[in-house]
């Protein structure tokens, strides 16, 4: 780009606020062209920031964006109006699979002998590996992309390993509880000498003889 200090008048080129001022201007212009060339053309998608892909998402209109990588988010953005237009088609559901790095097949009912309007869907995620949210995410791309007539009747979803040699490794953890009690002691035996004291009070009982016939 130009530099603009130099399309400043010569009265000005001295003045340091006015070459600050338009040094200020060309940096956030430069800025906001390089911002501008980004949107503007969706190839430049390699090189595109996460915010970004996720404001182009939302203007071209993408049906499945949470739970993705970054460069597969990038795939479906810059595919997204050619897979809108296929859209209800089996090509729109195993376009979608491919820019996920999926291999996928789609068998039709009548290839199978199966009742009208079902089909059945194998998806290889070998590369991608498998948990709740993959499956999660391959029924909502089917749900999405296929027509509305038509019923999933099986998914199934291959995990192939291709080691040579696959390792398996297994640990068991034991344990002992022991409850220690309190010494309790029993049988107690004791050898005591005990003095009783005792002591006996009677009535002593007085006899009075008097003369006969006397007073």
């Amino acid at each position: 780009m130009t530099d603009l200090t130099k399309l400043l008048p010569y009265s000005l080129q001295n003045d340091p606020f006015t070459v600050a001022l338009t040094e200020a201007f060309e940096i956030q212009n430069t800025q906001l062209y390089d911002e501008f060339r980004a949107i503007s053309n969706l190839y430049l998608l390699k090189d595109a920031p996460s915010l970004l892909v996720d404001f182009l998402a939302f203007e071209k209109h993408v049906d499945f964006y949470e739970g993705l990588t970054l460069e597969e988010k990038k795939n479906v953005v810059r595919n997204a109006l050619h897979v809108h237009r296929k859209k209800g088609t089996k090509f729109a559901l195993l376009r979608v699979f491919e820019l996920l790095n999926l291999q996928g097949h789609i068998e039709e009912w009548f290839e199978y002998g199966g009742d009208p309007y079902y089909f059945k869907a194998r998806i290889d995620v070998s590369d991608k590996g498998v948990d709740d949210n993959t499956i999660r995410l391959l029924e909502r791309l089917i749900k999405t992309y296929k027509n509305n007539r038509s019923w999933l009747e099986v998914l199934d979803i291959i995990l192939t390993s291709k080691r040579n040699k696959v390792y398996i490794g297994t640990a068991t953890l034991t344990g002992e509880e022991i409850v220690v009690y309190p010494y309790t002691v029993t049988n107690l035996s004791t050898n005591a000498k005990i003095n009783v004291a005792a002591a006996n009070t009677a009535n002593v009982e007085r006899l009075t003889l008097y003369p006969k016939g006397g007073n």
